[in-house]
């Protein structure tokens, strides 16, 4: 049994990390345009009340996300991200950066305007390749 579940686990995290190094985003830079403009809290709200309508609408695009910022950190790849207030209580837009220096001024609870490649909903909505406006 506890073979079962420390295979599982590693089988689990194994996949996350796979997935999470598959990144087909678009460089962005200072010049690119978005597509759409939106707030977290506006793309969160859509994508949880249709998330196939969502997809159609951002997902694969570069769009512009304004939204306050709940959290700072590294993902386990150790990834750079902030993720924007989606609700009040669960729901975030996740934004990954690839250069680190675009969060070193940031705080909690500041309001940001972030243009980033949607990959869509994977527990939290995901934006890559992300830089501040």
């Amino acid at each position: 049994m506890k073979n079962s579940l420390t295979f599982f686990s590693i089988l689990f995290f194994s996949i996350i990390a796979l997935a999470s190094l598959e990144n087909d985003a678009p460089p962005i830079n200072s010049e690119t345009k978005p597509v759409l403009k939106v707030t977290s809290k506006t793309l969160y709200k859509e994508y949880n009340n249709n998330e196939i309508a969502a997809d159609d609408k951002y997902k694969g695009k570069i769009i512009q996300v304004r939204g306050t910022i709940r959290d700072i950190g590294k993902d386990i790849m150790d990834e750079a991200y902030i993720s924007l207030i989606g609700d009040d209580f669960f729901g975030d837009v996740q934004c990954f950066f690839p250069d680190k220096s675009y969060l070193l001024n940031l705080k909690k609870g500041q309001r940001v305007n972030v243009i980033g490649y949607c990959d869509g909903l994977f527990m939290n909505i995901i934006l890559q390749n992300c830089i501040i406006k």
